[in-house]
């Protein structure tokens, strides 16, 4: 028992010692080896889930660092992509302001090319059309012509006052209460392919069947033209002479030219006829072509007679100083449209030769640029003076009973509008009656005592 207990150790002691150099050799042959990938990879994971577990719940000064370490690079790369993406709008809005400049400036192009063809071709209507109208108005002038003879611009001869002196209820041959028009005013009421202000000149004239002869209604040379403006485009008018009779077909001619745009050219010439309208009836008449528009305001009267101002004389103080307007009407009417301008001195010089306002060697007379107008019924007169500046300083008015024949005067008291500027003023206003002239033939055969 005692031997092999002593061999049992003896043989155990040699194996311990054999275990312990082998082991010896292999710990300096082989290396430890590393830690296993899976290991080290789950190790990672776990970091990250505890860096998610910090982000999650924040507060600690490390979640802080983490953040601000993780956003920093963030931040700076989206600065870096919006300043790419705003430089890329902005280089894409030039390129797109450029072609649409381009493509304005192509259709300004465009726009100036047709305008300017509109023009040549406008031009070219425009010289057609005052060529059309200029034969049309030789055609009238030839046909008048081959009826009447010679003498086509010749004014009409009879006086406005041809029965003035004729006894009260003793009716002369060939002396007539008939239809009559009256012109209240002309004016341009548009122009076309023309520039404010206008200077015009040329006739216009009205022609009856009594002697068939020009009754002047406006005249002006080139040397004495008559400037129009958008504010005031009325023709300073100076006739008829004597009333326009309307029984038979009225025509007005129209024969007017513009100077200084930029030469001197035709505007309007034309014939308009008027066969017989009835009373209210072709009040308003409006010529026209490619260059202007005008307004004709007139009206016809029934029975009616005329009337010659013969005189507005101031026989009271000086109401005229700084100038004035008479104007008349027929009564009932008191339409401002319907009202014949006698005089204005705002209008200027309206006869030629002639100042149109009233001087020391006038004997208080105004110059009045029209005188005589149709009466239906009975006849009022309206004065008007000026202050220094142009406005209204004092109005009057007066009434006239229409007659056949004879003088009739009446004074006109002025009352000022500011009473304070001293006492009224007179104005003394003098009219002749006569009645129409029947026709041309009457007369000659008055003259001839024929019966």
């Amino acid at each position: 028992m005692s031997g092999g207990g002593s061999s049992g150790g003896g043989s155990g002691g040699g194996g311990e010692e054999a275990a312990s150099e082998i082991s010896e050799v292999l710990s300096s042959v082989v290396q430890p080896l590393p830690i296993p990938l899976f290991y080290s990879r789950r190790r990672r994971s776990s970091q990250h889930f505890d860096a998610r577990e910090k982000m999650l719940h924040p507060g600690s000064d490390h979640d802080l660092e983490l953040k601000s370490i993780s956003c920093k690079p963030t931040t700076e790369v989206f600065e870096v992509e919006e300043e790419m993406e705003g430089q890329q709008e902005e280089d894409e809005e030039e390129q797109e302001e450029e072609e649409e400049e381009e493509e304005e400036e192509e259709e300004e192009e465009e726009e100036e090319e047709e305008e300017e063809e509109e023009e040549e071709g406008e031009e070219d209507e425009e010289e057609d059309s005052m060529e059309v109208e200029k034969k049309e108005f030789a055609e009238h002038r030839r046909c008048w012509e081959n009826r009447f003879g010679k003498g086509f611009e010749s004014s009409t001869t009879f006086s406005p006052m041809l029965f003035t002196h004729y006894t009260p209820g003793f009716v002369p041959l060939g002396a007539v209460r008939a239809r009559s028009l009256q012109i209240y005013s002309i004016k341009f009421a548009k122009i076309k392919h023309l520039k404010w202000p206008l200077d015009v000149y040329g006739v216009v004239a009205a022609r009856d069947y009594v002697d068939n002869k020009r009754n002047i209604l406006f005249y002006r040379t080139s040397c004495w033209y008559q400037t129009l403006n958008k504010n005031n485009p009325y023709l300073h008018l100076t006739g008829p002479s004597r009333a326009i009779v309307s029984e038979e077909p009225v025509e007005i001619e129209i024969q007017l030219r513009v100077t200084g745009q930029p030469e001197d050219r035709p505007l309007i010439n034309q014939v308009i006829r008027y066969k017989n309208p009835g009373n209210f009836e072709w009040f308003y008449s409006y010529p026209s072509n490619r260059l202007c528009k005008l307004e004709l305001c007139f009206e016809q009267l029934e029975r009616s007679c005329q009337a010659t101002v013969v005189g507005v004389r101031a026989i009271e103080g000086s109401p005229f100083k700084y100038g004035g307007r008479v104007v008349c009407c027929t009564l009932p009417w008191e339409d401002p449209s319907r009202k014949v301008v006698l005089f204005d001195s705002k209008h200027g010089t309206t006869r030629m030769f002639s100042e149109g306002r009233m001087t020391a060697k006038s004997d208080g007379y105004l110059d009045l640029s029209r005188c005589v107008v149709s009466v239906q019924g009975m006849l009022k007169v309206f004065i008007h003076t000026y202050s220094r500046s142009g406005a209204t300083l004092a109005s009057g008015r007066v009434v006239f009973k229409a007659k056949e024949s004879q003088i009739s005067n009446a004074t006109c008291v002025l009352h000022s509008s500011k009473p304070s500027k001293g006492k009224d003023s007179k104005v003394k206003i003098t009219v002749a009656w006569s009645r129409l002239v029947r026709t041309k033939s009457s007369i000659e055969h008055k003259c001839l005592g024929i019966c």
